[in-house]
């Protein structure tokens, strides 16, 4: 069982605010997606989006389905890299779990209980290290994206899309910007003279918002734990999970019998990834409207190109399903707790 209890018991603050703002957030959201929805399908032929799915060919798309599957195990590699590290010993078997649940509580149910919620939830229980817990999981989707705006960036010139300069440079500097901030927390001194200067001239308001930024507060001490050597392995790692995420969405575009090169889709899924960062109820509509946005600048009519975030928006549904029927079994039969290894004693933390 997941208990939130046990990261309040050592430092790690999960904060809920009034169900009012709560409501009104998932509303908004919600009003998002369904306005983007609808703003996208009254533009173009539903029925041809239908045809589309219909015809497209199944070996692929299986192939789609089996390739995100796979990623989600990758990406548990990467996390054990960063745990192991730390000599936080946990089965990638039992990462890649708490990666599937986390894609179902992050995909398929409207709650505030993201996947990384349910990630650091559950290896703060099984490793009696909480702050650790929520500094790798932080840690983790960060490398992710750093190395996604990297392929991105180096492909800009090669695509064939007639992308926005404003664009391409927001790609740039956002890059730029997490490169810059990476090497920035690592420089201990200058973090500490930061710190002191923010806590000395910023207004008490935000000095306080300042001080209650939990998420980077643990993100800094996670990256004070690696070596260059480490990280280097983590972004590795990285880099053949976003080569697989790339590869899964040219497969569905060939499910779709979508011609688009390589250089194409190393610029497009950057995008797509960064626009589902804006608020909306799990991505759905921006997604969509990114898809299209994108694709149709090669050529690629909008009913396709929206058929395509259909399958990749199914390849995540159904993954996060299977996260689902495994947290049902494990919760009903408790598989494999005989085989699982014993917690390590409990550290304290600084």
């Amino acid at each position: 069982m997941l208990h939130v209890p046990i990261l309040a018991k050592h430092g790690v603050r999960v904060k809920s605010g009034p169900l009012m703002s709560k409501a009104l957030q998932r509303f908004i959201k919600i009003a998002v997606s369904i306005g983007l929805i609808v703003f996208l399908l009254t533009r173009m032929n539903v029925s041809e989006i239908g045809q589309e799915l219909a015809q497209a060919q199944r070996g692929w798309l299986l192939l789609t389905f089996l390739l995100f599957a796979l990623s989600i195990v990758l990406r548990a590699v990467r996390w054990k890299v960063l745990l192991d590290a730390l000599q936080i010993k946990v089965p990638l078997w039992l990462l890649s779990y708490w990666y599937f649940v986390g894609a179902f509580f992050n995909t398929l149910l409207p709650t505030g209980f993201g996947g990384d919620v349910v990630k650091t939830l559950a290896l703060a229980q099984y490793s009696r290290r909480a702050s650790s817990a929520a500094g790798t999981v932080i840690l983790d989707r960060f490398l992710g994206i750093v190395v996604l705006l990297a392929m991105g960036v180096a492909a800009i010139p090669f695509s064939r899309a007639d992308i926005h300069p404003l664009v391409s440079w927001f790609l740039i500097a956002v890059f730029v910007a997490a490169v810059g901030g990476f090497w920035l927390l690592r420089q201990k001194p200058w973090m500490r003279w930061g710190h002191r200067l923010l806590v000395r001239w910023l207004p008490q308001r935000l000095r306080q918002r300042w001080q209650e930024m939990d998420s980077l507060r643990h993100f800094y001490h996670a990256l004070q734990g690696y070596n260059a050597r480490t990280l280097a392995r983590a972004l590795l790692v990285s880099l053949l999970f976003n080569c697989l995420w790339v590869l899964i969405n040219m497969v569905a575009g060939w499910a779709l019998g979508i011609r688009a090169g390589l250089a194409d889709y190393l610029v497009f899924v950057p995008l797509v990834s960064l626009a589902l960062l804006l608020p909306s109820f799990g991505g759905i509509g921006v997604r969509e409207l990114s898809y299209v946005g994108l694709f149709t600048q090669i050529g690629t009519p909008r009913e396709s190109a929206f058929a395509l975030s259909i399958v990749i928006y199914a390849a995540t549904v159904l993954s996060g399903l299977l996260g689902g029927v495994l947290y049902l079994l494990q919760h009903l039969f408790d598989f494999g707790a005989a085989a699982l290894p014993p917690p390590p004693p409990k550290i304290q933390e600084g």
